[in-house]
């Protein structure tokens, strides 16, 4: 949801049971800054804010935020006040990674300091009397250790409980692509290597069955040394058939129509092997990674009218891989 999101819909929704304001690049003074609703605070529902979600906070109440004569960037132990319901489990001395320039300088009156990094900069902090938090680090990558137990605790607070396993999602993964696909029809799934198009690849076997499952790994040449050969290999590891397409040089030789931009007219780019424009590699990967595909689906007699792609990737790539 926006930061825009009317309050009325965050009350009466009783589906939400907390809101957390994720952290961004903006600096709240920044003209261009996300624009949120003031009242987001006075919801009565509990509210977690990460980095410039925990500047709101504090600006909103009363706390000053300013440009700090250093930034912090990196993991770094900070102290934690373990009164706080959010640090429940965790010991007074946490790694977490800290990304910002502005920090909160003044908490002010309604608002307890509740967390400091090494630098005696504010880290986290929480209300006197409601249920709000803000934390100045990334409680979800790996770097701040114990991040989950601190979404855990923040989730406890909400009222949630804990009944989803990784077993639960797999299940709903499955009958989603049950429920998508046709009966008897195909579906042709691209494979990297990574773990995104891995774990498609093999969800889609388990869904499906392997007389269904079309799994294709196009070697474009910038693979690391001998790293087909692995893909490969673990793939079928895991009881993954896949076809192999070496493209080298298709993709080396590969150019494309640029369109209109910078003022320019349309061109045509030079070739992948000889462009340093980084928006020039990335159209042609894109194109040239179609264009392999469609030979693939002629070469291997598959009805491209009863046939669907996977797109193994993350929500957020859908766009750049489409």
């Amino acid at each position: 949801m926006p930061l825009s999101t009317p309050t009325e819909v965050l009350r009466g929704d009783h589906a939400i049971k907390g809101i957390i304001i994720s952290g961004g690049p903006s600096s709240i003074y920044d003209d261009d800054a996300p624009k949120f609703n003031a009242d987001l605070f006075e919801v009565g529902k509990p509210l977690l804010g990460i980095c410039y979600g925990m500047q709101l906070l504090a600006r909103n109440f009363g706390g000053t935020v300013g440009r700090a004569a250093v930034r912090e960037d990196g993991q770094d132990e900070i102290w934690m006040d373990l009164s706080s319901p959010l640090f429940k489990g965790l010991g007074s001395g946490e790694k977490v990674l800290l990304t910002h320039g502005d920090s909160i300088t003044d908490s002010g009156p309604q608002l307890k300091v509740v967390a400091r990094s090494s630098a005696n900069i504010v880290a986290a902090v929480q209300h006197q009397q409601l249920p709000l938090f803000g934390v100045q680090f990334h409680p979800e990558v790996k770097l701040t250790e114990h991040g989950m137990q601190i979404f855990k605790n923040f989730l406890t607070l909400c009222g949630c409980h804990f009944n989803f396993t990784m077993e639960d999602r797999e299940m709903v993964a499955l009958r989603m692509i049950r429920k998508r696909t046709a009966q008897g029809q195909k579906v042709l799934c691209l494979a990297s290597g990574g773990v995104d198009s891995t774990v498609c690849a093999v969800l889609l076997l388990k869904a499906l069955g392997p007389e269904r499952v079309v799994c294709v790994h196009i070697d474009h040449g910038f693979m690391r040394l001998r790293e087909t050969e692995e893909v490969v290999a673990a793939l079928r590891g895991a009881g993954v058939s896949v076809v192999v397409v070496d493209a080298r040089a298709q993709f080396a030789e590969a150019t494309t129509e640029m369109p209109a931009r910078r003022k320019c007219a349309p061109y045509r780019t030079g070739k992948l092997c000889e462009v340093t424009d980084p928006e020039e590699k990335r159209v042609i990967i894109g194109n040239t990674f179609m264009s392999v595909c469609d030979t693939v689906i002629r070469d291997l007699q598959l009805d491209v009218n009863n046939l669907l792609l996977a797109q193994g990737t993350l929500r957020p790539d859908l766009i750049e891989s489409g």
